[in-house]
Order: C-alpha cells, then sequence, then structure tokens
C-alpha cells in the first residue's frame, strides 16, 4: 500500500524511512498521478526533504516549462525559489516568455525579484521598458525623473512588473476599469459593476489570488460583482486602507482579511454574510465598517478591539441581540441597528457617549428613553416603527439633537419637554396619530424640516409661522386638515416648501 505525501514526511521525519528512499516515491506520484492535488502535495513535501541535487532541479525546470497544469507549474516556481535560488533565472526567463497563466507569470516575476544580481536586473528593466500601458509609463518617467531606473532594487523592478501583469489581465478581459499608478505601483483600482455582460461571459464571480501583487494599492473597488468569495491573498494588501464589497455575493470573509492591517473603510452592505471572522478585531485603524443588509445573527466579541471605529452600521440584518463587546467601541459615533430583530436595547448602550448618530428603526422594541438620556452627543436618532405610543420627558436630556425621525409610531401628541431641542433642524411625525399640533412648537427655533405626512391633524397652530428657518413642511394625507394660517404665506414668499 502506497503511503500519502503526508506519511511518506511523517516516516521520513522519524526515521523510518530513507531520504532516497522518500524522494523516489514522491518523484512516482509526481510524474505518474492524475490527481493534481497529490502531485502538488508531493512538491511540497519534496521541498521539505530538502533535496538540492541536479535531479530534483531537472525535475522542477521540466515541470515549470512543460507541465500542463497550471497549479503544478506554480508548485515547481515556488519549489525552484526554494531550493535553488541560485539556477532559476534560466528556468524563469524561458517560462516569462512562455507562460499565459497570470498566476504564474506573478510567481515568476516575484522570484526574479529575489535573484539579487545585475543581469536580472537588466532583464527586468528590459520588460518594464516593454510595459504598453500609459499610466505605467508615465509614473515610471516621474519616478526616474532624477535618477536612473537600475537605481531600484530587482525586487522594486519585480513589484513594477507583477503590477502591471494585473492590470493588462483587466484590461483585456474587462471594460470600463479605472486605476491610478504612483511610481510604477498600483494605489487605487475600480472595478465597481465590471460584471454587466449580458451574453454571461467576463463575469468577476471570484476575486484572484494573483490580486495580492498590488501590495502597495490603498483604495480597491469591487462593488456591484457577483463576487462569492474572496482569496486568502487580500491579507497581502498591507497599505490598502478602502475596501468596498458591497453587492456581491459574500457568505463569509477569508481570516486573512485580519492582516490587512491599514484598512480603514470597509464597505460589505447588501451581501449574504452570515458570519464575520474574529480576525476582524485585528483591524485596529478601522473607522468605517459597513455591514448593512446581510444575514448576520450574531457578531464576535474580538469586535471590542476596533478602538478605532466610528461607523458601524448592521442595519438589516438578522441580530436578536447584541454583544456587550460593543461597548467597548469608545470612538463610536454612528451605531445603524435598523430592521433587524431586536428586542430591547441593552442598558450599556449608555455608555456610549461618543454616539452621535443612533438607528433603532423597524425593530419593534419597547424604548428605554432613560437610556437614551445618557446619549448627550447623540444628534440624529431614528424611531421609525416601533409602535411608539409616547414620548417621555427624558427626551430633552438630548439638547444635541438635529434630527429625530419618528415615522410610523402611535404618537397622539408631542410632550411639552420637546420645547428643550433648540437645535433640531429636522422632525419626521409622518403616519402617527397626531390630531393637533402644540402652540409652542416654535420652540423649535432651528426647525428646517417637518414631514407630518399621513396623520389626522384638523388644524395648524398660527405659531407655527415663527419658525421662520422652516424651509420644508409636508402636510400630504391629512385628509381632516381644511385650512392653512394665512401666515404661512409670508414664509412661503421666504422660499418655504408647503406639500398638501
Amino acid at each position: 500500500m502506497k503511503l500519502a505525501p503526508s506519511e511518506i514526511y511523517k516516516e521520513f521525519k522519524s526515521g523510518n524511512l530513507e531520504k532516497l528512499s522518500a524522494i523516489n516515491q514522491l518523484i512516482v506520484f509526481i510524474n505518474n498521478s492524475d490527481d493534481v492535488d497529490l502531485r502538488i502535495d508531493s512538491i511540497e513535501i519534496l521541498m521539505k526533504i530538502g533535496s538540492k541535487d541536479e535531479q530534483i532541479f531537472n525535475l522542477f525546470e521540466n515541470l515549470l516549462i512543460s507541465d500542463s497544469h497550471e497549479e503544478v507549474r506554480n508548485s515547481a516556481i515556488k519549489a525552484i525559489e526554494n531550493n535553488y535560488i541560485e539556477k532559476a533565472f534560466k528556468p524563469m526567463k524561458w517560462a516569462l516568455q512562455h507562460e499565459t497563466s497570470i498566476s504564474c507569470l506573478i510567481s515568476i516575476a516575484n522570484t526574479l525579484g529575489k535573484i539579487n544580481n545585475e543581469k536580472v536586473k537588466s532583464y527586468l528593466i528590459d520588460r518594464i521598458n516593454s510595459i504598453d500601458i500609459y499610466e505605467f509609463n508615465k509614473s515610471i518617467q516621474e519616478t526616474i525623473k532624477n535618477r536612473k531606473i537600475s537605481d531600484l532594487t530587482n525586487e522594486k523592478l519585480s513589484d513594477i512588473f507583477q503590477n502591471y501583469i494585473v492590470i493588462k489581465h483587466f484590461k483585456q478581459n474587462f471594460k470600463d476599469i479605472n486605476f491610478k499608478v504612483k511610481s510604477g505601483l498600483v494605489t487605487s483600482l475600480d472595478l465597481s459593476g465590471i460584471s454587466t455582460d449580458v451574453s454571461g461571459l467576463k463575469i468577476l464571480r471570484k476575486l484572484p489570488e494573483f490580486i495580492g501583487a498590488l501590495k502597495y494599492i490603498k483604495k480597491l473597488d469591487l462593488k456591484i460583482n457577483r463576487i462569492a468569495k474572496l482569496p486568502k491573498s487580500i491579507g497581502n494588501l498591507e497599505f490598502l486602507e478602502q475596501l468596498d464589497l458591497s453587492n456581491n455575493n459574500l457568505k463569509k470573509l477569508p481570516e486573512s482579511i485580519g492582516s490587512v492591517n491599514s484598512l480603514k473603510i470597509l464597505l460589505l452592505k447588501y451581501n449574504h454574510i452570515n458570519q464575520i471572522p474574529s480576525s476582524i478585531g485585528n483591524l485596529k485603524n478601522l473607522k468605517t465598517l459597513d455591514l448593512r443588509h446581510n444575514n448576520l445573527k450574531s457578531l464576535p466579541d474580538e469586535i471590542y478591539k476596533l478602538g478605532s471605529l466610528e461607523i458601524l452600521d448592521l442595519h438589516g440584518n438578522k441580530l436578536n441581540s447584541l454583544p456587550r463587546s460593543i461597548q467597548g467601541l469608545k470612538s463610536l459615533k454612528k451605531l445603524e441597528l435598523g430592521l433587524n430583530k431586536l428586542k430591547e436595547l441593552p442598558d450599556w448602550t449608555k455608555e456610549l457617549h461618543s454616539l452621535m448618530i443612533l438607528g433603532l428603526g423597524g425593530n419593534n422594541i419597547t424604548i428605554d428613553f432613560s437610556i437614551l438620556s445618557n446619549l448627550r452627543s447623540l444628534e440624529e436618532l431614528n424611531l421609525y416603527d416601533n409602535s411608539i405610543k409616547f414620548i417621555p420627558d427624558e427626551i430633552c436630556t438630548l439638547n444635541s439633537l438635529k434630527t429625530l425621525i419618528l415615522r410610523n409610531n402611535k404618537l397622539l401628541y408631542l410632550p411639552e419637554s420637546f420645547k428643550k431641542l433648540n437645535f433640531l433642524k429636522k422632525l419626521d411625525l409622518s403616519w402617527n396619530n397626531l390630531t393637533t399640533l402644540p402652540d409652542w412648537i416654535d420652540s423649535l427655533s432651528s426647525l428646517e424640516e417637518l414631514n407630518l405626512w399621513g396623520n389626522n391633524l384638523k388644524s395648524l397652530p398660527l405659531s407655527l409661522s415663527n419658525l421662520t428657518s422652516l424651509k420644508i413642511l409636508n402636510l400630504n394625507f391629512n385628509k381632516f386638515l381644511r385650512k392653512i394660517p394665512e401666515s404661512l404665506k409670508i414664509l412661503q414668499e421666504r422660499g418655504l416648501k408647503i406639500y398638501k
């Protein structure tokens, strides 16, 4: 019975199998098996055993040059790089001229960058001088304006060439891609909406592994495609600051996402994500995490480690509770929890003292205003669709409020404590059960937009005309309202728009 490659290695390490015998068994697998995974495993074990004789080099060289499987050729490239770097130039040079696989081309260029001699440098410079994309040529010329291209290291020359290979691939296969290049390296790539070919061809369903070659990129836009999976290599993008994957088909993120240490903005809205890896907690610089409209039922506890997070959007998920770890997000300014399955607002929410925007609409939960009253920095509060019947006096403590959304509740009246909301600019009371407005409504002196659509108003107070900052007054679907005060006409002359 033949041993598997991992078992061969185990027997070799334990001394039960001689090195030559182990090598020969692995070579048999590599040369004769139809199982690609088995062949790749055998190549990797052969590298571990560490044989550097000419026979093994010739084997890897033949695989690189002539094997029909891309994965096997790629494994051969890595084997030559790891065990025979001093002999790598000649086969890599030949392969670079004949290879068609983008993944292999990237690996070849990467290997060349690790060979530190002038012959390789001269070859890489020749390849760069033959680049046929204007943006690269222009940025390279600007980079070497005051020095020679030969001053660049082989590794940097290799990086430039790898970036070119990736961009050329996308330009050849998709329309309307946009990118920015600095010093020959891609800093921004926009692939948004490229999966629109009506013939069903050239659809971006899987982000390729070779995207990791763009290791200096800062902004990557992939929204509105059909991407269902992210490669592990996404973790190589250590300088990436903005990643937009909105409107795709993602169900999960790879653990390697936690290695994108420079990430500040991560947009994942409108996917099918049902879990977030614990490695998300490693993103110490993350400021915006948008998970709107996914399938999340829970969040990892490690989310508390996101000490720089300012915006967390969880609108439209399946959360029935919140992890207490959110309490640790001391920099949080916006928390959107609308359209979930929350039953109550946790008491610890009052500890989010930096919070400026809070969305709780569409949960049909009982709002504890004694908790909200502690959020003194709050400027926007969204409470639509929560069956609220009355507003307690604690609302007056939120005297920084500028926007208050109370749409589609069951309010019959406004409490007089509203008078203290002096900075309120937008008040949405649409689709409630209001029959009248209080005379003190003019105390809301900063009010610019008042939405009363769909109530049972019969009349309007004359004091409404004192709201000189008012720009929009929506009175649609108030079937009992017969007359609008003449005094409002003065405001209309000043630009007030009344919808009725």
